[in-house]
């Protein structure tokens, strides 16, 4: 994911849940993405296209340029993360109202606020997602898929874990207990990993 970060190119992270996406996306933000602003959207059934332009009006100022107004990050760039992107409930047409205005963002870079169009500069949209195929989730469509990345991660191998959860009693058992006997021995820590 990283060069898609770089590249400002809009993409969907899909795994099950708590496989470590949310960490796995906080890690390269941090990394990749110094000086970026990053919004939020926890998304639910009754998220809609609104809550993403009040997100983009807290995070971004109004300038006018060429071609009408645009919004504009405070910072250098804004990435708009929505988390559970498949959460939100389809309309009687089985449309989802915010997919459809996010392939608006993507495609056009901009959106009609009343008659008035309204542009995007810099802003990359990164989106995670759990398997439409768990309760409650929704399938994304075709159209929307087709103009993002995707990238797939599942549940981490049992070595990867212990190596994870070593790493973290390593640090936590030298800040308490420096000099004990017993968690002082690498092979210990890592045998209650």
């Amino acid at each position: 994911i990283g060069p898609w970060l770089d590249n400002n190119e809009p993409f969907l992270l899909v795994g099950p849940e708590g496989c470590g996406k949310s960490m796995l996306l906080r890690h390269a933000f941090a990394v990749k993405l110094k000086g970026v602003e990053v919004a939020t959207i926890n998304c639910n059934a009754q998220t809609s296209a609104i809550h993403v332009i009040q997100k983009l009006q807290q995070s971004c100022t109004v300038a006018t340029a060429a071609t009408g107004r645009v919004y504009r990050p405070k910072s250098e760039k804004l990435v708009l993360y929505l988390k559970d992107i498949n959460l939100p409930k389809p309309d009687k047409y089985d449309t989802m109202q915010l997919i459809a205005f996010l392939q608006q963002l993507i495609l056009f870079q901009g959106f009609y606020d009343g008659l008035e169009w309204m542009g995007i500069e810099r802003v990359q949209i990164v989106c995670s997602m759990n398997p439409s195929t768990t309760v409650g989730r929704h399938q994304l469509t075709t159209r929307f898929t087709a103009i993002v990345r995707i990238a797939s991660i599942s549940y981490p191998a049992r070595d990867q874990l212990q190596q994870v959860y070593s790493a973290y009693l390593q640090a936590v058992l030298r800040a308490r207990m420096p000099t004990h006997q017993v968690w002082s021995d690498p092979k210990n820590m890592e045998r209650l990993a």
